[in-house]
Order: C-alpha cells, then sequence, then structure tokens
C-alpha cells in the first residue's frame, strides 16, 4: 500500500530548498520508490485562497490517481498555506486556523497510510523571518508596531501540533527541529528523505542558491520603497534588487528582536520547543 506522506510546512523552515531538490531529482526518487506532486500543482490544491476548504475533492482525486501506479511513497510537498497563516492579528498561538484545515486534510487522505513531517523553529527566529517575508511581500509596517499586536504568551507550537496529532495519530506525525539545516542543506535533505523512507540510499549533493534575505540596510529601503509598489511585477522587482545589492550575505543582518524580547520568548517556549 502506498504511504502518503504530507509535508505541510511550516513557514521558514525549508520549504523553498526541499522542493527545489524534489524537483530536479525525479529520477532519482523514483529510483529509490518515491513519487511527488510539486509545489506548483499544489498551488491548485491549497492555493492563496481556500480550495482545501472549498474544492477538497480536486485534491482527493490527484491522491487517487497518483495511487493507482502504487509507489511506495507518495510526497505531497509543501505549500505555505497548507495550514493558512501563521500570525493573524487577534488570533493567539501559531497558526490559529490550523485545525479547521487539519479536519479538512484528514478528510481528503481518509483511507491512506498517511504521515505528516512538519518542522518548527524556535519562536524568536521564526517571528523575525516570517515579518522579513511579509516585507518582501510587499508590507510597510514596522517590526515594532506588528510585533506589538501579538500576545508574547500566545504563540506556541502546540494547538497546531496537537491538532495533527489527534485527526492522524501519535505514530504518524513527525515533529523535526529546523535548526538541522546548521548542518549543511545536503545533510538537511538528507535527513528529510531518510524520515520519508527509512533506508533511502541515494547520494544527495544539491547546491542551490542561498535562498537569501534583505540586510538592516536592505530592510530600510524596503519600507520606505514598499508603499510606492502598486504591482506584483514592480514588488518582484524591488525584491530582487534587494536580494542583489543589499542582502544579509553581503551586510549585517537587521536588528529586530531586541535582547529583552528575545529572553521574554526563550522564558516563555525553550522548554516547551524541546519537548516538542
Amino acid at each position: 500500500m502506498t504511504q502518503l506522506v504530507l509535508h505541510i510546512g511550516a513557514h521558514k523552515t525549508g520549504t523553498s530548498l526541499l522542493q527545489k531538490y524534489m524537483r530536479d531529482n525525479e529520477t532519482t526518487l523514483n529510483r529509490q520508490g518515491i513519487t511527488y506532486i510539486g509545489r506548483g500543482d499544489m498551488n491548485g490544491y491549497i492555493g492563496w485562497g481556500s480550495p482545501l476548504l472549498e474544492t477538497p475533492e480536486k485534491f482527493r482525486a490527484r491522491l487517487e490517481k497518483e495511487a493507482e501506479a502504487s509507489p511506495e511513497n507518495l510526497i505531497v510537498t509543501s505549500h505555505e498555506n497548507t495550514l493558512g497563516k501563521p500570525m493573524i492579528v487577534g488570533r493567539p498561538d501559531l497558526y490559529p486556523e490550523a485545525q479547521l484545515r487539519i479536519e479538512a486534510l484528514a478528510g481528503v487522505t481518509s483511507g491512506f497510510d498517511t504521515r505528516i513531517i512538519y518542522y518548527i523553529r524556535r519562536q524568536s527566529s521564526f517571528v523575525e523571518s516570517y515579518y522579513l517575508q511579509l516585507v518582501h511581500q510587499g508590507s510597510y509596517e514596522a517590526f515594532d508596531s506588528w510585533f506589538s499586536s501579538f500576545d508574547v504568551s500566545a504563540l506556541s507550537w502546540r494547538p497546531a501540533l496537537d491538532s495533527m496529532e489527534k485527526a492522524f495519530g501519535q505514530d504518524n506525525l513527525i515533529a523535526a527541529d529546523f535548526d538541522e539545516i546548521k548542518a549543511g542543506q545536503n545533510e538537511f535533505i538528507e535527513k528529510f528523505m531518510e524520515r520519508v523512507r527509512p533506508g533511502f540510499d541515494a547520494t544527495i549533493d544539491y547546491k542551490p542558491s542561498r535562498n537569501r534575505s534583505i540586510s538592516g540596510k536592505g530592510l530600510s529601503i524596503a519600507l520606505a520603497a514598499n508603499p510606492h509598489l502598486r504591482t506584483g511585477d514592480e514588488r518582484s522587482k524591488m525584491r530582487k534588487f534587494l536580494q542583489k545589492h543589499y542582502s544579509n550575505v553581503d551586510q549585517p543582518r537587521p536588528i529586530l528582536l531586541s535582547d529583552e524580547q528575545k529572553a521574554a520568548l526563550r522564558a516563555e517556549y525553550e522548554a516547551e520547543f524541546e519537548n516538542l
């Protein structure tokens, strides 16, 4: 029976790296008994709206079609919106829409042997990285103003993970630490593939270009320019310009959270994070 592997995030945890590796190594995966549904196709089943909730039958039909070939493993690659937005003003916890969307996923995958792989990262680095992504997308709200909208004591990963465990079972949920990326991209990919298929033995030597973010100077430029950008094309060109000339690879990273704020997040969540 085909095992269905849902890699469902979270945001800013190496999803693009894993998507690109699978896209560029389809033959290698097939030799290991692995088929995957790529990020581009998942736009139609998850998207930035609510097709998962409104037209789940389309996703189900695709899963059934792929399973007809009886691959040992079928990976559904992560789409950033699978569980909705990670932080919503006025809503507690990370991914406040997670329960509704996980219930929809459970319905779509009913009857499959399903495993969930979900990467998480410490709240302080997650908050900073997600804010910079919003700026990349065109936001121009200052960090302090944006972050003050959220309750520091209500940014737990546990509710989302508890919903996954309830829907799919504890034995079918793997919560992994994004800090594994510090060992290197190839090692990160290797651990992911081993979770998909124990015994995965293909040599991984994958070196795509680094996914750059912006430096402190780049952030200042973006916050000043973004209010004047009117189209997606303009925002895309600005993003590429900043990544080329003002990235955090070549210049100092922006300072967002204060030492006191980081300490508060560690005090609130470090023990819970290690337990998860």
